[in-house]
């Protein structure tokens, strides 16, 4: 089974920075990089607002697909392997199940370097991943 390391992208130059930083470790260990894009959970009530849920996930797909094609287009030039992988839910959680799988020798995610106060009013995907995920984790700031 080929190693991977999971790589969160989310459209931000830091999630770029992340595929830049680990390209280089995946060629040393042989291992593919998986690009991860989570969409966040819609907190809409189905029966009242379907025709808005509706437009918002094709929106959040269209910019998936968007995030992750860049990514795979920079990895693809750093002359890595790459697959492409969509989950939805909160995304340090999500991330972190996907790395409970054999196959995920680390995770990599870019971090916008706020400071504590920031972190505690808008929380961190970086900091709570470094936490609750089984692998090691790249925090690429």
């Amino acid at each position: 089974m080929m190693k991977t390391i999971v790589v969160a992208v989310d459209g931000s130059q830091k999630a770029l920075d992340g595929v830049r930083f680990v390209a280089p470790v995946a060629k040393g260990q042989g291992a593919r990089l998986e690009l991860v894009y989570v969409s966040p959970p819609v907190l809409l009530p189905p029966s009242v607002y379907a025709d808005a849920i509706a437009k918002i996930e094709e929106a959040e797909k269209a910019h998936g697909d968007e995030v992750l094609g860049k990514a795979a287009a920079l990895a693809t030039e750093l002359g890595v392997d790459s697959d492409r992988v969509r989950l939805s839910g909160a995304p340090a959680e999500a991330i972190a199940d996907l790395a409970k799988a054999e196959r995920v020798w680390a995770v990599a995610i870019g971090a916008h370097g706020h400071n504590a106060l920031t972190r505690v009013m808008l929380g961190s995907v970086a900091d709570r991943l470094a936490h609750i995920c089984p692998k090691p984790v790249f925090i690429i700031r």
